[in-house]
């Protein structure tokens, strides 16, 4: 468990996390406007480097006295009800760290964590990649903190992997002689697609990327992909999980999701992460899957084109996290303590945790710096 400084004040978390946002309420809540630290470098009574740091610059400048809390918003996927121990456990670690009470905010809808952030209704929040670089174009002020490193704890492999999918009995549709894989996505113009969310990077963002490289000619924004024209149909899960099931339950003939936030649902091909995570993979419900899994039991899918996509981060908005605070969090979070709690980061091939992260996955958090971003933002 992370150990406080002797001048750290005892904090309480305050969860909210039994109340879901939904888009249906986002109007009402917001309004209508509304370089690398290693791991365990980072410890008390020392000056570790900073991700993500706000300029001198910075048009607002948090102030430390008037916070009393931080407000910390999660997308849906981890908004799920099995991971309540595991944001838990991050509220309570944030909350010594920062000297302050920390609220969690879980969603249903990835536009409003990104509104929330950006609006500064929350001072903290854990994006993805895509949905960091939206927020930042509504506020400059919204920086990267810390992101989860590779197994290493170096950020080299820190990344995951987005997936365009169908059922496993129609991958014949699919086989290409041509291709390096043997598949490719040639074939999917005119089906019915599920996608996760516009906001969404392995979700969106980086499949339509690949499917205007193979359609150059037909599809030239990903604003088209969004609706009905390319494909007969288009159907958003608003969740890796609930994109997957779109595909198993026989609601959408393809489906981009990624590995990291539906695996723990599924019979996983045995080998090493990136061997079993391309073209011709298959990938069963494992037998007694949570919801919303359960529905679909004995469903299998195969993987027909799969990208490795930078690991999201946890960001922070400068106009209202002060930067004292946020120093305090980044050498806490960053710290050994946090990289060896079984709480945040469940023991591999651990199940049942309630743990958001895995240590099959990762060694920990690290600070990062927006500029890692730039491969994203540089995506059709």
């Amino acid at each position: 468990m992370p150990k406080g400084c002797d001048a750290r004040k005892e904090t309480k978390v305050k969860s909210i996390t039994d109340i879901q946002i939904s888009r249906r309420s986002f109007l009402g809540l917001f309004g209508v406007s509304a370089a690398v630290v290693g791991l365990g470098l980072a410890g008390c009574g020392n000056d570790a480097g900073k991700g993500g740091a706000a300029t001198e610059g910075d048009a607002a400048a948090a102030d430390t006295a008037a916070l009393d809390k931080i407000t910390m918003v999660w997308l849906p996927n981890e908004s799920a009800a099995e991971f309540d121990a595991g944001r838990e456990e991050f509220g309570r670690v944030l909350s010594e760290y920062a000297g302050i009470e920390v609220e969690l905010m879980t969603t249903t809808d990835y536009n409003v964590a990104i509104e929330a952030i950006s609006s500064g209704k929350a001072q903290m929040a854990n994006l993805g990649a895509e949905g960091y670089i939206q927020a930042q174009e509504k506020n400059e002020n919204v920086h990267a903190l810390f992101t989860t490193s590779d197994t290493e704890g170096t950020l080299d492999g820190a990344m995951y992997y987005s997936r365009i999918a169908v059922p496993a009995d129609q991958m014949s549709e699919y086989e290409d002689a041509e291709s390096a894989t043997g598949y490719s996505i040639a074939n999917i113009k005119g089906k019915r697609m599920s996608f996760v969310s516009q906001t969404s990077t392995s979700g969106f963002k980086v499949p339509c990327n690949a499917i205007m490289e193979q359609f150059p000619d037909e599809v030239t924004s990903t604003d088209e992909l969004a609706q009905p024209g390319f494909f007969s149909q288009v159907l958003f899960g608003n969740s890796h999980p609930g994109s997957c099931v779109n595909l198993l339950q026989g609601d959408a003939d393809v489906a981009a999701f990624d590995d990291i936030d539906v695996d723990m649902y599924l019979a996983v091909p045995e080998g090493e992460r990136n061997a079993v995570n391309q073209p011709g993979a298959i990938y069963g419900v494992a037998e007694g899957a949570a919801q919303p899994f359960d529905r679909v039991q004995g469903k299998e899918f195969g993987i027909i084109s799969s990208t490795p996509v930078l690991n999201g981060p946890i960001v922070y908005n400068a106009d209202v996290l002060p930067e004292d605070i946020k120093d305090k969090i980044l050498e806490g979070m960053t710290s050994a303590d946090v990289a060896n709690n079984e709480q945040l980061f469940a023991p591999e091939d651990a199940e049942g945790t309630g743990a958001i992260w895995s240590k099959g996955d990762t060694a920990g958090f690290i600070a990062v710096e927006d500029e890692w971003y730039d491969p994203i933002r540089e995506l059709a």
